[in-house]
């Protein structure tokens, strides 16, 4: 049992919502479909970097500071009311980095992404002021619906991935369950919520 948690505990940070914008990009970046502009290896460090820095170190730095300022008790987040703050402040670095991106009006189909982050992101906080849902789960179900959404907007032979998706996300589900005091109801709630509105925003 002990190994199964700390497994899930490496689960849990490797798939960070935090994370995942960087793990888009990269994957963005990485698909000739959607690397078109032909980028330079340069460029590519400079785009991973600057939103790695804006959307991880950034939101992370500044929960440091608000444990540290006792405005939440750990990391995690346990405590529902907990997430207000980090929420909001998230949403707002978020938008930060899509308006910051869109000027240079490069990989459009990843600033598409960025914004259903922050859409996501605002809703979740809303949902959040009356019940509990799986911020990690939110994030893996709205990489699944972007994935989806892009296999029926875009000439791509990607299934594969999304196949890929579904099975981690049951993975991280699992791992959450495992080592948080979310109950399955709140994994599952928080998956369609994330996979609902990013399949709606990239499909229409």
């Amino acid at each position: 049992m002990r190994l199964e948690k700390k497994i899930s505990e490496i689960i849990s940070i490797l798939f960070h919502p935090m994370l995942t914008p960087t793990y888009v990009l990269i994957f963005f970046l990485n698909i000739p479909f959607f690397s078109g502009y032909r980028f330079s290896s340069d460029v590519k460090i400079y785009l991973v970097a600057f939103v790695f820095v804006m959307t991880f170190f950034i939101p992370a730095s500044l929960m440091w500071v608000l444990k540290r300022m006792k405005v939440i008790e750990t990391m995690q987040m346990n405590n529902r009311m907990e997430r207000v703050v980090p929420l909001a402040m998230m949403a707002v670095v978020y938008y930060i980095s899509y308006y910051s991106l869109i000027q240079i009006e490069i990989l459009d189909v990843f600033n598409l992404f960025l914004l259903g982050i922050i859409i996501v992101t605002l809703v979740t906080l809303l949902i959040n002021l009356s019940t509990k849902i799986s911020l990690h789960m939110v994030s893996m179900g709205g990489v699944s619906g972007a994935m989806l959404g892009l296999l029926l907007d875009y000439p791509l032979d990607l299934r594969w991935v999304l196949y890929a998706l579904i099975i981690l996300s049951g993975v991280v589900g699992y791992a959450r369950l495992t080592i948080s005091n979310h109950t399955l109801r709140q994994v599952y709630n928080g998956f369609m919520l994330g996979f609902v509105l990013m399949l709606a925003l990239f499909v229409f």
